[in-house]
């Protein structure tokens, strides 16, 4: 084998993980970088291994992303790509969904007919609406941005999710269950002017959660800080509401809060004490977190 050619193999099965490469060398080089092409090019961001492998959902060849029914008896979650429904206490699980796409992220509805879930294809991720009764797959977005993170509000009335639409940075959304052609925008652009290294300049908003009233909704920013993902902020669910900052830590992508039902309380995921992806608990109101 030419000696060039299997260079440009193993670098190029290697390029997905690594740094940019400065190489010379001709047609072949040239080729490769070509090939190299990063995917999901809607979210203008630094640094994109980060957002890319720590946000955006992952193929997993186990259960992953569950939500409840709204009795408590049965789970959806994603596995390999694909949506299953499992009742508790059987090992048998129903596969849902199905084709040559990635689907992540479910979240059952109030009233317990539909479920809405993040679906990958076509180099962008789209959300869609699933009806449980037909099996029915319908789009609920088709902006081809990334979108990520969709919540039924507590009534049934509203998804919030997380959008790339919006000058490529991530930002929070509403719009109903029929679907818009614009949705909502609730967090403000920003420009921190901060010398972020491995963010954007620009603030971020991630990880939205209602309140049990569906008045409110925390979630994860990065706003005033350099470091981490970012804090927790709550706010009212209507655009241009003023944040408040309830704690801040260098969070993970990942931390991903859970209002409690009573509204007391706060589940989210954290590296506290150097203990990755831990669970804690903190007040709705903020507090002194507890593992």
């Amino acid at each position: 084998m030419d000696r060039r050619v299997a260079l440009g193999v193993v670098l190029l099965v290697g390029a997905q993980h690594a740094a940019p490469l400065l190489i010379t060398g001709g047609p072949l080089t040239r080729d490769l970088l070509a090939q190299r092409a990063p995917v999901l090019q809607q979210v203008d961001l630094p640094h994109a291994y980060y957002w890319r492998e720590m946000y955006v959902p992952q193929a997993t060849s186990g259960p992953s992303s569950a939500t409840w029914s709204p009795d408590g008896t049965e789970l959806i979650y994603s596995m390999q790509g694909t949506l299953w429904r499992q009742h508790i206490g059987s090992d048998t699980a129903v596969q849902l969904t199905s084709g040559p796409v990635y689907d992540y992220q479910p979240d059952w509805s109030p009233d317990g007919r539909t479920v809405v879930f993040a679906r990958y294809a076509h180099d962008a991720i789209e959300l869609q609406l699933l009806d449980l009764a037909s099996g029915r797959v319908t789009p609920l977005t088709a902006n081809r941005a990334v979108n990520l993170e969709p919540r039924w509000s507590p009534d049934g009335s509203r998804i919030a999710f997380v959008s790339s639409i919006y000058n490529g940075r991530w930002h929070i959304f509403v719009l109903s269950p029929e679907g818009a052609n614009d949705p909502l925008r609730l967090t403000e652009d920003n420009d921190s002017k901060l010398p972020r290294y491995y963010y954007s300049k620009w603030d971020h908003y991630i990880s939205p959660t209602w309140s049990p009233d569906g008045k409110e909704i925390i979630l994860v920013s990065n706003r005033g800080h350099i470091h981490g993902t970012g804090g927790f902020w709550r706010m009212e669910a209507r655009p241009g509401a003023p944040l408040r900052e309830l704690r801040y830590e260098e969070t993970t992508w990942k931390a991903r809060p859970d209002w409690s039902p009573d509204g007391t309380r706060v589940i989210y995921s954290s590296y506290l004490g150097r203990q990755w992806n831990q669970l804690w608990l903190m007040t709705a109101r903020a507090a002194i977190p507890f593992r």
